[in-house]
């Protein structure tokens, strides 16, 4: 490593300084400066008085690298929500719609069925008095209790999974406020189990349609934005579930995102192109990328992280000798001097060094 000060010129003499292009810099990508001097050998005193130069610090800071990835704004699919009895569908909600607790999806000759209530037990019964206890009564009362109709009883509102008289009571002040019977049954038609609130998706019958029994009528999706893209299967063990990326919209706003989904299976490429995994990304906030259903966008994934690490910005960098760099350091008097540096990480415009170097430390930059 070329390390420590060089020799002042002597009294009268200015070294001819140009800049010169280098194959190290061009392998490396550091677009750093470089000096010739001639007559002083490989080391100048300072770089080029005509190049405007401001200062910059020596710091730690963690270095991620940064990887873009080609992906599709859309929506995360659900199962179609199928008819649990037959007839003819006389509603349908539009695709697109969101859906949240106790709004139905659709009506069979002309009662309203499908009502959206949270939970991940699928509703795979009928629910009424005498049923036996299990987490879709549960989930059932904490529902009702939701909307609005508790379960009241003498010990307390907690919702228990027995079905008791108090629970029939606050599925019959549901059905009055929908306006059907009274009886103090939930149907398997009349609701439809998810995670949160829907989406409508892909219609699968149309209005006045004839409805089999478990014939599917709309698809579902998330109401969360998703996208989806392909990450080369080599960095899948470098990329998380949860980590923060930026996504950069076609018009060219950068919104923020969190991993949800990295493959583990992967997919070999076409035409020599390197085997990929799936990667899902979920935005930030909810209205960020509104409007944009399946458009092209670019996902910027962090690969790899050198953390507390000493680094210039890359400008910093002096090419002394193919592959040999040196930063050029500012003292307390405003002199400047020359000291070696090895490199290591480079990540968002900033290099890892080693040297005579330590945070705080002035040194020059192009401006």
């Amino acid at each position: 490593m070329n390390g420590g000060a060089h020799r002042p010129p002597k009294p009268g003499r200015r070294p001819k300084v140009a800049l010169i292009a280098t194959a190290g810099l061009a392998a490396s990508g550091a677009g750093a400066w470089a000096l010739a001097a001639r007559g002083e050998g490989p080391s100048a005193p300072a770089a080029n008085d005509a190049i405007p130069t401001a200062a910059a610090t020596v710091a730690r800071r963690d270095l991620v690298d940064r990887e873009d990835v080609e992906g599709t704004l859309g929506f995360a699919g659900r199962p179609a929500v199928a008819a649990a009895e037959g007839g003819t569908l006389t509603r349908l909600r539009p695709e697109g719609a969101r859906v949240p607790r106790g709004r139905s999806l659709f009506s069979v000759d002309g009662r309203a069925v499908a009502y959206v209530l949270y939970g991940d037990v699928p509703m795979y019964r009928d629910l009424h008095a005498g049923v036996a206890d299990g987490p879709d009564v549960r989930q059932l009362e904490r529902n009702l209790a939701a909307l609005g109709f508790a379960i009241n009883t003498n010990r307390g509102q907690t919702p228990d999974g027995h079905w008791d008289a108090a629970t029939t009571a606050a599925v019959r002040r549901w059905q009055r406020a929908r306006g059907v019977t009274r009886d103090g049954v939930v149907r398997r038609a009349d609701v439809v189990f998810t995670g949160g609130a829907v989406r409508v998706g892909e219609h699968r019958l149309a209005v006045g349609d004839p409805v089999r029994p478990g014939a599917p009528v709309t698809g579902l999706t998330s109401t969360r934005r998703l996208v989806t893209a392909r990450l080369d299967a080599a960095r899948q063990s470098a990329v998380h579930r949860g980590d923060a990326v930026s996504v950069t919209l076609p018009d060219g706003r950068v919104v923020a995102g969190g991993v949800t989904r990295v493959g583990r299976v992967a997919r070999a490429g076409q035409d020599g192109a390197a085997a990929t995994v799936e990667l899902r990304v979920a935005l930030r906030g909810r209205r960020a990328g509104a409007g944009l259903d399946g458009a092209p966008v670019t996902v910027s994934v962090a690969v790899g992280r050198t953390r507390d690490a000493l680094s210039v910005p890359v400008t910093a960098l002096v090419a002394t000798a193919a592959g040999r760099y040196a930063v050029e350091i500012v003292g307390r008097s405003g002199a400047r001097h020359l000291v070696g540096v090895t490199t290591g990480a480079y990540a968002g415009g900033y290099v890892q060094v080693a040297g005579r170097l330590r945070a705080g430390t002035r040194v020059v930059v192009p401006r």
